[in-house]
């Protein structure tokens, strides 16, 4: 997987830490999807102990499932937390997904 950790500009202008799901190419695997979202949760949690406002995590349009099971996970498993489309012209049209964290 790809680890961009470095704080990028979001939506909202205020700088958002850019986390990329994508995996390398070769990677792709039965278990592909379960090390993206364990990569998600590790990232999102850290992201909360740290006191983080908002997180972006880059999956990229494809299918959707991804992004459909990282959206499940924020609203059954992270109250404190909402989701959306990122930013349209930075990240095209469901490439990612801005987290907010609600304090």
């Amino acid at each position: 997987m790809k680890g961009n950790r470095s704080q990028k500009s979001n939506p909202s202008g205020a700088g958002a830490r850019e986390v990329d799901l994508h995996l390398k190419p070769g990677y792709g695997s039965p278990d592909a999807t379960d090390r993206q979202l364990a990569r998600f949760r590790g990232e999102l949690d850290s992201a909360i102990r740290s006191g983080a406002r908002e997180i972006v995590f880059i999956h990229g349009a494809g299918s959707g499932r991804l992004r459909d099971e990282i959206r499940r996970i924020i609203e059954e498993d992270y109250p404190l937390c909402s989701c959306s489309d990122a930013r349209f012209s930075r990240y095209g049209y469901g490439g990612a997904t801005l987290v907010t964290i609600k304090k």
